[in-house]
């Protein structure tokens, strides 16, 4: 809050789900972070809702198991989600988020660490974000080459230096497409100008 980037911060109350309100100027409508664990799990990936409130809405999983590569945990949570972006609930996701403390350490490397900040003593590296689709019952494709546009994402990188022009090159994108009744996803990870993965399944 002191860099001014979010004018208001409210933690969720005790017993309550553990869902972050942030506002932030420019954007007409507040931002909730819901909190998750491992994204693989049935619980972490399609038991949540969006406040009414949010408009924009990230699952944020925070994953210390060290069961799987971190793409891998993505990609487990992605596939699960796809139960709920297909439903009729009201509920939608404007991304998905992977990080916490293992981030950047040896345990867990990070390619995007030369944009590292200090936060509590620890050299933080930007946390993976991934734009999700907005729902469009009218096509059988959804974000599958890119280009959902979200506010928030850049936001959070211009808290790890990295100015709103730039943003782009650190937000991933989660893309699915309906072929012949079967699901498709493409996941992309990116971590600087021409630095990508992808993952197709």
């Amino acid at each position: 809050m002191s860099s001014g980037l979010v004018t208001r911060f409210e933690e969720p109350q005790y017993g309550d789900d553990t869902v972050y309100r942030l506002s932030i100027p420019g954007m007409v409508k507040d931002v909730a972070i819901i909190q998750k664990g491992c994204p693989d799990g049935a619980h972490s990936s399609t038991k949540w809702s969006v406040p009414d409130w949010a408009g924009e809405a990230y699952l944020w999983w925070v994953c210390d198991s060290m069961t799987y590569e971190p793409g891998t945990h993505v990609h487990k949570g992605v596939q699960r989600l796809f139960q709920r972006f297909s439903d009729e609930r009201p509920d939608q996701l404007a991304g998905v988020i992977f990080h916490n403390e293992l981030c950047g350490g040896p345990r867990r490397l990070c390619p995007k660490m030369e944009h590292a900040v200090t936060i509590d003593g620890c050299e933080t590296p930007p946390p993976c974000v991934y734009v999700m689709p907005d729902r469009d019952p009218s096509t059988n494709e959804w974000n599958w080459n890119g280009g959902q546009q979200r506010e928030f994402p850049a936001v959070l990188m211009k808290a790890f230096g990295i100015p709103q022009e730039q943003a782009s090159f650190f937000v991933g994108d989660v893309g699915y497409r309906l072929i012949g009744g079967k699901r498709k996803t493409n996941i992309v990870s990116r971590y600087g100008l021409a630095r990508t993965t992808s993952y197709r399944s």
